[in-house]
């Protein structure tokens, strides 16, 4: 891009910028380089310092017009776009330029015949989402198939395809699609996105969490690569990094609700609802469930429930396969005295294999107080304890394969209600998962607990033997431990790995 900003405005501009010394091409500099490091509000900001000066300059409106795109406003950009157009000044690309800022404006129709009529793979990209929000789709199947085929660059077109082919299930094409982006543009924001969209939702957090931080650090600016990052560290139970992670977004982005939901999470986790409600309130009216059941959930901890349950009632009625709302409505019942009520909302969770003994006891609790205790036994033979067991066992399985760290520990807590402290897998696995979350002192407790059930079961010596090793508790120990598992499984690799290592000291 050659540079006219010297014109006769230059005087105007000099005048303006003298205070800070920066002259209108270092300006006009600064906002490119900002632009090719993916710093968009930076450019934004001086070339609209520059644009109060020379307004009509082709350049700067060029350079606006793509930067609005870049952080989806199409209405500026639009406007841009068409000040251009006024003095019969149009890069290659307009109609392409155009064209996304219809869809970003959500213009729907408009952009549909626009991106048709590019006849490129870009074109083809903009006519299938265009068809996605007016709820075709099949056409827009279809226009992304002919963008396939179609000139031009493609690496937005694979990532937005593998976005529709993972929501409509099919992962392996998703997946195929997502490394033809990333083929396509390493570095793009769009490709990198969707593989961690994908990776995320199939359980493949270290993978996922890969592409979050490979977008951030490309595109520093980008809110759902530094959500994405954070959603990944929370759901695998890594609550530092991820508390980190959240004051950086508070900092960047004070306002944002999802931020805003994070900080507050964070505040449940510690057990501070009194914080939680207090972050929670600017946004309070918000229709996002997640933040509507916390908000809720704060107020009936904070024995506030008369506010709460007009939340928790919407929610349920809106959602009523959904666990935890209810969970929290029955709670909310009987805390206001309304004991009928509780039993009747508890109850289809309660007589579920997916129950767990919490929701039993709030079923029985709810049950003595309406006077109905004599359907108490219904819920025992409609989903008896074995069949419970399994469920969570495979539950728990899934979140430990995929690592899902925090989810997991949950599931073998509500397992250990079941099994008690008699059941050494649960308790290995409980003690393996909470490790993976940094809390090994309370880890080794339930592997010591685990190895005094199954003293000769080599994963169980191998969790209790590293832990030892690990804590320093009793390395000594921990080493005969991991010798003795070695010996039982010597084609386990993850027990030689942790013996060599242990030896190692």
């Amino acid at each position: 891009m050659k540079k006219h900003i010297a014109l006769v405005t230059i005087g105007a501009m000099a005048l303006a910028l003298s205070a800070c010394g920066v002259s209108p091409e270092e300006q006009f500099d600064r906002a490119e380089q900002a632009f090719a490091e993916h710093r968009f509000n930076d450019a934004r900001l001086d070339l609209g310092t520059l644009l109060q000066a020379d307004s009509d300059n082709p350049e700067l409106l060029e350079l606006m017009a793509r930067t609005q795109l870049q952080l989806g406003d199409g209405e500026g950009a639009r406007s841009m776009l068409e000040r251009l157009a006024a003095q019969n000044v149009r890069p290659d690309d307009y109609d392409t330029l155009l064209a996304e800022a219809m869809l970003l404006q959500g213009e729907f129709e408009s952009a549909l015949a626009a991106g048709t009529a590019l006849g490129t793979a870009e074109g083809y990209r903009i006519a299938a989402l265009s068809h996605v929000a007016l709820g075709g789709a099949d056409a827009a199947l279809e226009s992304f198939q002919q963008g396939m085929q179609a000139a031009g660059d493609r690496s937005r077109l694979y990532a937005d395809f593998a976005r529709f082919a993972h929501m409509a299930g099919e992962t392996g094409r998703a997946v195929e699609l997502a490394r033809m982006a990333r083929e396509a543009d390493p570095q793009g924001l769009d490709p990198l996105l969707a593989s961690a969209l994908i990776a995320q939702d199939s359980g493949r957090y270290e993978q996922a969490l890969e592409y979050y931080e490979q977008a951030q650090a490309a595109w520093p600016e980008s809110r759902v690569a530094l959500l994405g990052r954070i959603g990944v560290l929370g759901d695998s139970g890594r609550l530092d990094d991820a508390r980190t992670l959240i004051e950086e977004a508070a900092r960047q982005q004070p306002d944002d609700p999802d931020v805003i939901y994070l900080q507050a999470r964070l505040a449940a986790e510690e057990g501070d609802w009194s914080d939680v409600r207090t972050i929670l309130q600017p946004i309070e009216d918000n229709s996002d469930p997640r933040q509507q059941l916390l908000y809720a959930r704060a107020l009936v901890e904070l024995d506030l429930v008369e506010q709460a349950l007009p939340r928790l009632t919407t929610l349920v009625r809106r959602n009523p396969a959904v666990a935890e709302p209810r969970r929290v409505l029955a709670r909310a019942q009987l805390a206001a005295g309304n004991a009928a009520a509780a039993f009747d909302t508890i109850q289809p969770l309660a007589v579920s294999p997916e129950s767990s003994p919490s929701d039993l006891a709030l079923y029985a609790e709810a049950a003595r107080a309406s006077g109905r205790t004599g359907q108490i036994d219904r819920a025992l033979a409609e989903a008896p304890p074995e069949e419970r067991v399994a469920t969570l066992m495979a539950e728990a399985d899934s979140h430990m394969r995929n690592e899902r760290w925090r989810a997991a520990i949950d599931t073998y807590e509500d397992l250990r209600g079941w099994t008690g402290d008699s059941n050494a897998m649960v308790l290995n696995n409980l003690a393996f998962a909470k490790s993976r979350i940094g809390a090994e002192d309370e880890a080794l407790d339930l592997a010591v607990r685990a190895l005094a059930l199954a003293p000769e079961q080599p994963n169980v010596m191998d969790t209790a033997g590293w832990l030892m090793v690990q804590t320093g508790r009793d390395r000594a120990r921990g080493i005969e431990l991991l010798e003795r598992a070695a010996e039982l499984a010597p084609g386990n690799e993850a027990i030689a790995e942790h013996l060599a290592a242990a030896r190692r000291g």
